[in-house]
C-alpha cells in the first residue's frame, strides 16, 4: 500500500513538473511576442520589460537577447545592447541579426571599424538581405571609405537582379560611395542603371534623378515632403552631394536639420550625426 502511494506521489510530481514547464513556455512566448510588438512600435521601455520577463522564463535564449539588445539600441544604451548581442552570439554564433544589430550599435557610437567588421559578418551569413549592406555603407561613408561599400552594394544588386524594394536606396548609397572614392564613372553607371530598373513612381527614384542632375535639391525635398523618413534621407543625400562638391557650409545646414528633426531609425540620420560630430576631411 505504501509503495503504491509513493508511486502515485512520483507520478503527481512528474505531471505537475510537465504542466509547470508548459506554463513557463507559454509565458515566455507571450512576453516575447508582446515585447516584439512594442519594439515594432518603438515603445522601447515597454519592450524591455517584456523581454526581461521572457528571459526569466527562458534564460540565455538567443532570440530574446537579440530583441532586448535591439530595444537597448532604441534607448541609446549601447553598452547594454552590445552585451546582449554578444551573449546571443555565444549561444548562437551564426545569428546574422545579432551581428547586424551589434554593428548598428557600434555605428551609432562612432566605432566605425568595429561596425564594418560586424556588418560584413552579417552580410556573409545572410547575403541576400540588404540591411547589413546599407548599414555598412553608413559606417563607411562616415569614415571616408565609401568605395568598398559601394562595390558591395553593386554586387548585392547584381545578385538579386535589382529585384528588391531596397534597390533604389542601395543604388543611391552606392553612387555616393563611388563618388567619395573618386570613381565618378562607376557612380554614373549605377545611377543610369537604377533610373531604368527601379520604379519611377516610388521613393527614392527622385534621389536618383537629383544625383543625375536632372532635378535640384529643392525639388528633391518637395518630392520627399509627405514622409518624414524620406525627408531625412533627402537632406542627407543633398548634404553628402554638397560635401563631395566641397560645399561644406551648405552641407552643414542639411546635416544640422537631420540631427535636429530627422527620423532616428534611418541610417541616414546616423550618418549625418557622425558627420556633424566628426566630419570626414
Amino acid at each position: 500500500m505504501k509503495a503504491k502511494f509513493f508511486g502515485a506521489l512520483i507520478l503527481l510530481f512528474v505531471t505537475l513538473s510537465v504542466i509547470d514547464a508548459a506554463d513557463a513556455a507559454t509565458g515566455f512566448e507571450k512576453h516575447f511576442e508582446v515585447g516584439k510588438t512594442y519594439l515594432v512600435n518603438q515603445k522601447f521601455e515597454m519592450a524591455l520589460k517584456e523581454f526581461n520577463q521572457a528571459l526569466l522564463l527562458s534564460p540565455n535564449n538567443a532570440s530574446i537577447l537579440v530583441e532586448r539588445g535591439t530595444a537597448f539600441n532604441g534607448l541609446e544604451k549601447y553598452d547594454q545592447a552590445i552585451k546582449d548581442f554578444s551573449s546571443a552570439l555565444k549561444v548562437a554564433p551564426d545569428t546574422s541579426l545579432a551581428f547586424n544589430n551589434r554593428g548598428v550599435a557600434y555605428l551609432r557610437m562612432g566605432q566605425y571599424a568595429q561596425a564594418i567588421k560586424d556588418l560584413d559578418r552579417a552580410a556573409a551569413l545572410n547575403p541576400k538581405d540588404p540591411v547589413a549592406y546599407l548599414n555598412r555603407a553608413g559606417a563607411s561613408m562616415c569614415c571616408g571609405q565609401g568605395l568598398a561599400s559601394a562595390d558591395k552594394l553593386a554586387s548585392w544588386l547584381g545578385a538579386v537582379n535589382w529585384k528588391s524594394d531596397f534597390a533604389g536606396h542601395a543604388a543611391v548609397l552606392a553612387a555616393l560611395g563611388y563618388r567619395q572614392g573618386n570613381q565618378p564613372k562607376k557612380a554614373k553607371e549605377i545611377l543610369d542603371t537604377a533610373l531604368i530598373r527601379t520604379d519611377k513612381l516610388k521613393w527614392p527614384h527622385p534621389a536618383l534623378r537629383y544625383l543625375s542632375s536632372t532635378i535640384k535639391g529643392k525639388e528633391l525635398l518637395e518630392e520627399a515632403e509627405s514622409s518624414d523618413y524620406d525627408t531625412t534621407q533627402a537632406h542627407y543625400f543633398i548634404a553628402q552631394n554638397l560635401i563631395l562638391n566641397k560645399d561644406s557650409k551648405q552641407a552643414k545646414l542639411h546635416l544640422d536639420w537631420i540631427v535636429g528633426h530627422g527620423v532616428r531609425n534611418s541610417v541616414e540620420y546616423w550618418i549625418a550625426r557622425g558627420l556633424v560630430n566628426s566630419p570626414v576631411k
